[in-house]
């Protein structure tokens, strides 16, 4: 099995829908990676993945991160048949920092 492990950043709000009776939130998560070039200098290339959570994991990551939060999520991919896209599906997630309120 593809087991993956990413920590990057909530690009917008999740949205929780309803797929079959079932809870899921498909949120987009930028990561970067820092490389240097020619001249030594760094450079953040970002990539962008999708993340697709089920039940009460999708109903969490939708109640508590919001656009921006920090996450590191452990992760399977998934091929996405009607976009012919990579999903990672959500096995374990952590939030960086959450409000203290």
């Amino acid at each position: 099995m593809n087991n993956c492990t990413f920590t990057g950043y909530l690009v917008d709000d999740p949205i929780l829908d309803d797929a079959d009776g079932a809870s899921c939130c498909t949120v987009k998560m930028i990561t970067y990676e820092y490389r240097k070039n020619k001249r030594g200098e760094k450079k953040k290339v970002p990539t962008t993945i999708t993340l697709q959570a089920w039940a009460s994991g999708a109903e969490t990551i939708a109640k508590l991160g919001r656009k921006g939060t920090k996450m590191t999520v452990y992760a399977s991919a998934r091929n996405e048949t009607s976009q012919n896209d990579v999903v990672f599906r959500v096995n374990e997630f952590d939030f960086g920092c959450l409000d203290k309120e």
